[in-house]
């Protein structure tokens, strides 16, 4: 119990000490406190001199600065508004010249405008022209290339016929070489006459014409027969072909005056015709060309059908 006692007390002694010596260090500081207190309070009293002179400096500086500032104002401004001024007219003027340029640029395009519109249309009308054409064109192609045939078949045979002109001799032999000349002696009986190639048909009832048959050499080309008795031409209306080369004479006299008198055939052969009759011959009463038989000239002839180069007309139908 005593050391506890003892314990005691020894512990408040030394909470004792430990509490004065607390409060003297902090009397300590406070001093200290107070000795800096003291020295900031003349240290702000400096500054604030100091500060109070710059600020009478800095305003009298900013009532210059202001001054200066209002100065260059006022300048600035009188500038800005000489600046706008002539930006104003300048700005009318540009936009007097736009205006100017807009109508012009206006009526150009209206008139640029009518002019498209026109080379349009004609453009329109020359492109439907030019469809129409072509579309003739080809319609008319079968026909272009038959021609383009035939031209140039016919300049084949124009520089064939160049060749043949280029020599005036070759020229008249080109021409009368297929002349023609066939001589027919007096009647069939006599001597001379040519044997299958002469028939002369007396009329049956010893009227009329005398039909005289000539078989030529070969086909005459069209309207360049000429047939002449003797010394004497004949009317073109008294002979025909009938038939390639088979010439019929119409004898306006007896059959005697045929004898001992030449008929002669001038023309020019047609030498594209290969289907020429070989001869002329008599089976029961009627004449034939070859296989073909012919009509019996100037009497009735119920008997004949027609040939292959005179057929006989149908007879019409009653309706």
């Amino acid at each position: 119990m005593k050391v506890d006692s003892r314990l005691a007390d020894a512990v408040r002694d030394r909470d004792v000490l430990e509490t004065e010596s607390s409060i003297k260090v902090f009397e300590k500081a406070l001093g200290w406190m107070k000795l800096l207190f003291l020295g900031a309070t003349v240290a702000l009293a400096i500054v604030g001199v100091a500060v109070g002179y710059q600020a009478w400096d800095f305003s009298k500086g900013t009532e210059k600065a202001k001054q200066s500032v209002t100065d260059a104002a006022k300048k600035s401004s009188d500038d800005i508004s000489k600046s706008l001024d002539a930006a104003k007219s300048d700005i009318k003027t540009a936009s007097d010249n736009a205006i100017k340029q807009s109508q012009s640029m206006q009526a150009q395009a209206v008139q640029s405008k009518a002019e498209i519109s026109k080379n349009t249309a004609s453009f329109q009308s020359a492109l439907d022209a030019s469809r129409h054409q072509l579309q003739s064109a080809s319609d008319l192609q079968p026909e272009i290339q038959k021609l383009q045939k035939k031209l140039a078949q016919t300049n084949m045979e124009v520089e064939n016929q160049k060749q043949i002109l280029s020599n005036s001799q070759d020229f008249v032999r080109s021409i009368f070489s297929t002349h023609r000349a066939d001589i027919f002696f007096g009647l069939p009986q006599h001597q001379g006459a040519p044997q299958g190639r002469y028939v002369i048909i007396p009329p049956v009832t010893g009227n009329g014409n005398t039909v005289v048959l000539l078989l030529l050499s070969a086909t005459p080309i069209p309207n360049t027969l000429q047939l002449q008795y003797h010394v004497f031409a004949q009317q073109p209306n008294t002979f025909m072909i009938i038939a390639h080369n088979l010439l019929m004479f119409f004898w306006g006299e007896t059959p005697v005056n045929l004898e001992n008198k030449q008929i002669s055939a001038s023309y020019f052969a047609d030498l594209g015709d290969k289907e020429t009759i070989q001869s002329l011959s008599e089976h029961d009463g009627r004449w034939f060309a070859d296989d073909q038989p012919l009509p019996k000239f100037g009497q009735p002839d119920p008997d004949w059908k027609g040939n292959k180069w005179m057929p006989q007309p149908q007879p019409t139908a009653k309706p």
